[in-house]
């Protein structure tokens, strides 16, 4: 029998929630995707992933207010605590990119920056798939081949960000210089976190495994 089945309602109400934030960052990171992909209606685009980042912070504060409520949580405390706070973080950076693009009026977003936004999106992937699963964890080396999927999109989005950088160095302009490694950065800090996700929910699952 699986231990879901003795949660009570408010706990699969905070396993549930957590759910939802997971697909609420998984539809940012699309969105994202599709801004730097297709370069149109920027602002529009913009705004509608800065409503997804606005949303993110209001479930995180559910999730947040409910831990407070409950006296015996599905988890531990902390760790429902780090992994919402996590994703929010992952979520906080997709919207700082996405800013950044508008705000320094980025002409045309860079291959790497593409390449940089699929990884970040691979990674949101894997972790709305996990969140999932912590409902009913039936296989630690699952849950961790996951996991370890995550750590390769940050690996390979790093090298993705050095080249880009190394690359920026070359040109002589200062401000495009500035202007586009803010967008580098924020995109490189988004991949960075994802493995902070990684490594709570690995954490969880070596807990009740």
């Amino acid at each position: 029998m699986s231990w879901i089945s003795w949660l009570k309602p408010t706990d699969k109400q905070i396993l549930s929630t957590l759910e939802t934030q997971s697909a609420n960052l998984l539809k940012a990171t699309e969105l994202l995707v599709d801004l730097v992909n297709n370069y149109e209606n920027v602002r529009i685009k913009e705004n509608r992933i800065k409503e997804l980042e606005h949303n993110g912070d209001a479930i995180a504060h559910n999730i947040f207010n409910t831990l407070d409520k409950t006296f015996i949580t599905p988890l531990d405390r902390e760790d429902i605590s780090r992994l919402a706070a996590s994703i929010d973080n992952i979520l906080d950076s997709v919207d700082g990119a996405a800013d950044r693009l508008v705000l320094f009026k980025i002409k045309k977003p860079t291959q790497y920056m593409a390449e940089l936004t699929n990884y970040i999106k691979s990674s949101a992937s894997e972790i709305h798939l996990l969140v999932g699963k912590l409902m009913n964890i039936k296989s630690a080396s699952e849950i961790i081949t996951h996991c370890r999927n995550i750590s390769q999109c940050e690996h390979d989005a790093d090298q993705v960000y050095r080249k880009a950088v190394a690359e920026l160095f070359e040109t002589s302009d200062p401000v495009e210089i500035m202007k586009m490694k803010e967008v580098y950065d924020a995109l490189e800090k988004a991949a960075d976190m994802c493995v902070d996700v990684a490594d709570v929910i690995e954490d969880i699952v070596l807990k009740y495994k």
